[in-house]
């Protein structure tokens, strides 16, 4: 089968998008598949860079969804492109992007299947500053977008959800796509590389070193809607000298200072809480932390399905974590709001072996029968399989 990806972020940029469409594609090369992906132009980008088996081709469009604003740059390239590329599916990678926002228009004239997997959903949301006119300028700008959603949902043959889950958050296109076109819905779960976590490694806790009984750990982009703030003083609070917090961000900005700052303030109060902040850690080398932690933190604000947390499950490691998007639905950790009840659920954790040993092996059981990538790989074969054989 002929298969083309559409991300708007591909390796070697990190994240959690680029992460899943490199993935996929690997995933679906090796499987005997012929896969490219097209993805935003990167001058530092090379041929040697792409995966094996996989071609990549670059775009430079840039600009928003939003009104006024719009998208500028290779855009009848791009539309040309997904209308013209021999493929039997493309799949498309989240909405709020030129990835997605261009090629609609261009999805009626191409005989490829079109499936678009959904990442989250904030355009309606309105982002609230603290200045004047405190956001309410980007929301308005963003409302013709929002009112588009039922016709783009359309445009597509099946859309796929990360979770079956709908509200009027993060899940707001699953609550459209159930009332506009609920035959087109499919649900497949993020995944984790399983056989990763059987790897030996060197281990994590010689390497840095931490020499605490227990170790905590927070794996996410140094930003506040990680809010890696909000569980450094969660952590604090708890006040252990047998325990270290590790963070492990992509790399060092702005708001990582604020938290090393922070942490001075707060060691005044909990001077026996240990905390390290790393960036730029290898994948390797966070796989080994993984397997070295106790229990995994995540205070996130806002969330759709979080790989690291899939991550920690995969690794026997329990989590705490608020209830960010899809979070309530997976096993294996304890789901409570910032503040004192992280705070609680810590030292609750902590000091109850048999609850972590139980937590963490929910977790692994779910990830061995619902969220290894070998199996949600196999779902989106099946996907495929089906839409090109149904008659047009």
């Amino acid at each position: 089968m002929r298969i083309v990806i559409v991300s708007f972020t591909f390796p070697p940029q990190v994240g959690g998008v680029a992460e899943v469409a490199r993935t996929q594609a690997v995933g679906l090369a090796r499987r005997g598949h012929t896969v490219s992906v097209v993805t935003t132009f990167d001058s530092q980008r090379t041929d040697a860079q792409a995966p094996e088996g996989v071609q990549v081709r670059q775009f430079d469009i840039r600009g928003s969804y939003q009104a006024r604003l719009g998208y500028h740059g290779e855009v009848s390239a791009f539309q040309d492109f997904i209308a013209n590329t021999p493929a039997d599916v493309i799949l498309f990678h989240c909405w709020q992007n030129w990835a997605v926002d261009t090629a609609i228009p261009a999805l009626a004239r191409t005989r490829a299947r079109k499936v678009v997997l959904s990442h989250g959903y904030d355009a309606h949301v309105w982002k609230r500053q603290s200045q004047f006119p405190w956001g309410l300028g980007v929301w308005l700008r963003s409302l013709p977008y929002v009112t588009r959603l039922p016709r783009m949902l359309k445009a597509f043959d099946r859309i796929v959800f990360l979770s079956g889950r709908c509200d009027t958050g993060r899940f707001f296109d699953g609550w459209v796509a159930h009332k506009t076109c609920p035959e087109r819905i499919q649900v497949i779960p993020n995944g984790v590389h399983l056989s990763e976590f059987g790897r030996t490694r060197a281990d994590f806790r010689k390497t840095f070193p931490i020499t605490t009984r227990f170790m905590l750990l927070d794996v996410a982009n140094y930003d506040d809607r990680k809010n890696q703030m909000g569980t450094l003083r969660d952590f604090m609070a708890a006040n252990r000298d047998d325990a270290t917090l590790v963070f492990i961000g992509g790399e060092f900005n702005d708001y990582q200072k604020r938290m090393v700052q922070s942490h001075e303030k707060l060691r005044q109060q909990h001077p026996k809480a240990k905390v390290m902040f790393l960036e730029k850690i290898p994948k390797d080398t966070i796989y080994s932390a993984y397997q070295s932690a106790d229990v995994f933190l995540l205070g996130a604000k806002h969330e759709t399905q979080p790989l690291a947390i899939l991550d920690a499950m995969a690794a026997g490691v329990p989590f705490i974590s608020t209830n960010a998007g899809c979070v309530s639905e997976f096993p294996g950790g304890l789901v409570r709001n910032c503040g004192p009840e992280t705070t609680k659920a810590i030292q609750e954790v902590l000091n109850n072996e048999d609850l972590r040993r139980q937590l963490g092996a929910e977790g692994r059981a779910a990830c061995e029968t619902k969220y290894d990538w070998e199996r949600v790989l196999d779902s989106y074969e099946t996907l495929f399989e089906q839409i090109v054989s149904r008659k047009p």
